[in-house]
């Protein structure tokens, strides 16, 4: 009997761990499609790739950015990220701007089929990505 219960037990811990993890996070291009739910001009991409080192890369429209980041079941952190200098028109600095910084904003996320929402620790949904991969 014990040992039915405890092998019961392990296979729900093994379940419960495979939650929303980092690997579906990971190993795609994330294509931003909307910010604080307003869409963005896709003529401009900005990207996303959250590495398996805890590194997120991409482009902010102009600049290539970096970050470190931390995801757990669906909390995502993501600290400041930096970038490259880049001279970039009025509409493209702004937008590319938003876009950093709503990332440090990052409080949570979820995955259904090829979207990405992160949200911010209100529950808003701050970012949203497609994937292309």
């Amino acid at each position: 009997m014990k040992r039915t219960v405890l092998i019961l037990l392990i296979m729900v811990a093994l379940i419960s761990a495979c939650g929303a993890s980092t690997a579906s996070l990971t190993g795609a291009t994330w294509t931003v499609t909307a910010l604080s739910g307003v869409n963005v001009d896709p003529s401009v991409p900005m990207t996303g790739t959250f590495g398996t080192d805890g590194k997120l890369t991409g482009s902010g429209g102009c600049n290539n950015y970096t970050a470190n980041y931390t995801a757990s079941g669906s909390n995502l952190t993501i600290d400041s990220p930096s970038s490259t200098m880049m001279t970039c028109t009025e509409v493209v600095n702004q937008q590319e701007s938003e876009y950093l910084y709503l990332l440090e904003n990052s409080s949570t996320y979820n995955i259904k089929g090829s979207t990405l929402t992160i949200k911010d620790s209100t529950g808003q949904a701050i970012i949203e990505y497609t994937s292309g991969s």
